[in-house]
C-alpha cells in the first residue's frame, strides 16, 4: 500500500506541470446572417493577433451550414454565436445557438494548423471548450440571461445580438 501511495504521489506530481494560464485576447470579429440566422462570430488565437480573413471567412463558410433549418420556430430563435479559435494544436470552431427558451445547442469542429481548410466535425462528443472559450460562452449565458430571460417576460434579441464580448466586461 505505501508503494501505491508513492506511486500515486508522483504521477499527481506530474500532473501539477502544466503551463501558466495566459489570458488569450477576445476580438468581435462581426454579425453573420444566413438563411434566417443571426450569428455573432468571435476570433481568439494563441498568437495573440488578430485571426487570417482567410480562416474566418473559411471558417463561417464551412460550420455555418451546419445549423438547424428552419432558423425560426417556435422553440428556435434564429441567434446564436461562433467562436473561431486557432488554438496550440489545431483551430477549432465552435458554432452555438439558442432553443428551447434557455437551452444552448453546441457543435465543435476543428482542422489541422497546417491544413485550415479541412474544417470537419470532432468526433470525440466529449469536448466542449478550452478555458479561453468559457470565457466567451460565459458571458453570451449573461447575455442571454439579461435581454431574453428577463423579469418583464418580453424577450428581446435584438438587444441580445447588441451585446458583445469585450474583454472582462461584467453584465450588470
Amino acid at each position: 500500500m505505501i508503494n501505491s501511495a508513492a506511486s500515486l504521489g508522483d504521477e499527481v506530481s506530474l500532473m501539477n506541470n502544466f503551463d501558466q494560464y495566459v489570458k488569450r485576447p477576445v476580438e468581435f470579429l462581426k454579425e453573420v446572417n444566413s438563411e434566417g440566422w443571426r450569428m455573432k462570430v468571435y476570433g481568439i488565437s494563441v498568437k495573440s493577433e488578430p485571426l487570417s480573413k482567410e480562416l474566418v471567412f473559411k471558417g463561417i463558410k464551412a460550420v455555418i451550414s451546419h445549423l438547424p433549418q428552419p432558423a425560426l420556430t417556435e422553440s428556435r430563435y434564429g441567434v446564436g454565436f461562433m467562436i473561431i479559435h486557432q488554438g496550440v494544436m489545431r483551430n477549432w470552431f465552435l458554432l452555438d445557438w439558442w432553443e428551447k427558451e434557455d437551452i444552448m445547442h453546441h457543435r465543435l469542429f476543428s482542422s489541422p494548423l497546417n491544413d485550415p481548410d479541412s474544417i470537419s466535425a470532432e468526433s470525440d462528443s466529449t469536448l466542449i471548450a478550452c478555458v479561453h472559450e468559457l470565457r466567451v460562452i460565459g458571458f453570451e449565458s449573461e447575455a442571454w440571461i439579461k435581454t431574453v430571460l428577463r423579469k418583464d417576460n418580453k424577450a428581446n434579441f435584438d438587444e441580445y445580438l447588441k451585446l458583445k464580448f469585450n474583454t472582462d466586461e461584467v453584465l450588470a
